[in-house]
């Protein structure tokens, strides 16, 4: 099955991570296998100075998997070339739905975190299909109460998942 991707965009503070913990959540309650792809702003770093595998990375190895019982993370080092989305987004298996938070310029459905109290512009772009808000905005396509997840997951559902 190809993989059903959807973003959850918004500047920051809109609660987009707030949002996706509820929907990851109840999906996951609902028996799907749901997949998470963050976008940092800020160089990430999971590994430690120190330990062994933040050494063997740093004396020049391109790619480590860090591995215990109960999970792995792989580190790749990509300098001086941007992250791209689509081979990201293949390096999952066995899931149902990916969820990406953040890339908002990227040709992705997505649904649009925004937050009155933020006071930024609502960005929308062609990709739009969707916002979840914290006030009744005039808009020509769905809107959620951002508080609400559950109306959220349904609507994702019937999008990603209507033959």
């Amino acid at each position: 099955m190809k993989n059903k991707v959807l973003a959850v965009c918004g500047y920051s503070n809109s609660g987009k991570t707030t949002l996706l913990k509820e929907i990851i959540t109840l999906l996951s309650k609902q028996g799907y296998k749901v997949a998470i792809l963050k976008h940092a702003h800020h160089d990430i770093d999971i590994d430690l100075p120190g330990k062994d595998s933040y050494e063997l990375r740093k004396a020049g190895a391109s790619q480590t998997i860090i591995a215990c019982d109960n999970r792995y993370a792989m580190v790749c080092e990509t300098p001086n070339q941007p992250a791209d989305l689509n081979a990201l987004i293949h390096k999952f298996s066995d899931v149902d739905l990916i969820l990406v938070e953040g890339f908002k310029d990227e040709p992705l459905p997505k649904i649009i975190c925004h937050r009155s109290t933020t006071q930024k512009p609502l960005f929308i772009d062609e990709f739009t299909i969707a916002v979840a808000c914290d006030k009744v905005l005039d808009l020509s396509i769905p809107q959620f109460n951002i508080n609400q997840p559950q109306p959220i997951i349904e609507f994702i559902k019937n999008y990603l998942y209507k033959a």
